[in-house]
């Protein structure tokens, strides 16, 4: 029995350092043979956990590659698309610096014709008889004595008002569009007013009076322009960036304040539709007419308003009263012009007094 024991037994021998006795250890053959199964085993497992861990890793360090592969293709598309957009503004500023260009030989050529009117004028005035010259000086000392008058009575006290827009940063792009389009709108002015002087120029030279060629000369040059929206030609607030009279903050007008006297008549400045009769917080009592040429004008802080929505209304036609309503530091008038949905300088439109 002892020897069927021994049999299914291995004995390991274990020599240890010089100097200390060699060690029997005694185990069974399947043990034997399982500890090297076992090893091969934990040695196959450690190898498959690095395998996956370092095809994770892999993975990983892959899709951080593509992902900055992509972010740095973004960027190049993003560093694309401002070159182009630098290369776009350039060449809208050279286009509006040969607009310019235009726009000053078209003035050239207005100041030319504008002499030649005047030369006209002085040469049929110089053929004029004394009786005549006597008359026109006595009518224009009765109109400087009126204007002086009405100058006197306009002496007012600046106030102003309007809505509060906070002050941002507009892009260049939107901004040399902008400009773009005023350019086009001198340049259409410029045409007419062109235009408008020749023909006055080629009337005057076939009339036969000097009262019918001064007609022809006023005709001529209030035809293409827009009214003065009220009697003061007083502007206490103009177009732009200002200091808020309220919050004392940097903020955007978007018109002009016009200074006047509660219940000083408010006229159309152009041909057009009413489109808003209403009061609100900040307007106050305010009009709103739409024109034929794409503009709408605005009149605020009314303390009373003569026309309904859906009138057609003339040029000069009374509208409303000017007032202090609303948004307010006195009586005055908050004129303001739209185009495509933006406000707009309104002198460029209008002048004081016209």
């Amino acid at each position: 029995m002892k020897s069927q024991q021994d049999h299914n037994q291995i004995t390991l021998l274990v020599v240890r350092d010089a100097g200390r006795p060699v060690r029997q250890l005694r185990i069974s053959r399947p043990m034997a043979l399982a500890i090297p199964a076992a090893a091969a085993l934990s040695i196959s497992a450690l190898v498959t956990s690095m395998h996956y861990h370092s095809s994770q890793s892999i993975t990983r360090l892959e899709a951080e590659a593509e992902a900055l592969t992509l972010r740095n293709l973004r960027m190049e598309i993003q560093v694309a698309d401002k070159e182009e957009a630098l290369q776009n503004l350039q060449m809208e500023v050279t286009n509006l610096s040969e607009e310019a260009e235009s726009i000053k030989d078209k003035l050239k050529s207005v100041g030319e014709l504008e002499q030649q009117l005047q030369n006209l004028i002085r040469k049929q005035g110089s053929e004029t008889s004394e009786k005549s010259t006597g008359g026109s000086n006595e009518e224009s000392a009765s109109l400087n004595s009126g204007i002086t008058t009405g100058t006197a009575k306009l002496a007012i006290t600046p106030q102003v008002g309007g809505e509060y827009i906070a002050v941002h940063e507009n892009e260049a792009i939107t901004l040399v569009q902008e400009t773009k389009d005023d350019f086009q709108e001198i340049r259409s002015i410029l045409d007419e007013m062109v235009s408008s002087i020749s023909l006055t120029i080629s009337q005057a030279e076939r009339a036969s009076t000097l009262q019918a060629k001064t007609e022809l000369v006023q005709k001529a040059k209030l035809a293409p322009a827009s009214m003065w929206p009220t009697l003061s030609s007083v502007i206490s607030s103009s177009f732009g960036y200002r200091t808020d009279p309220f919050k004392g903050a940097s903020a955007f007008h978007a018109g002009i304040d016009i200074a006047g006297n509660t219940g000083d008549p408010v006229y159309a400045a152009q041909d057009g539709d009413v489109i808003a009769v209403d009061q609100k917080g900040a307007r106050g009592k305010y009009i709103v007419i739409s024109h034929p040429n794409g503009l709408e004008t605005w009149y605020m802080h009314l303390s009373g308003m003569n026309v309904s929505v859906g009138d057609n209304v003339r040029k000069g036609e009374k509208i409303g009263r000017l007032g202090n309503t609303g948004r307010s530091t006195g009586p005055h008038l908050h004129f303001q012009v739209v185009k495509q949905n933006k406000p707009v300088n309104p002198l460029n439109y209008v002048n004081p007094g016209s």
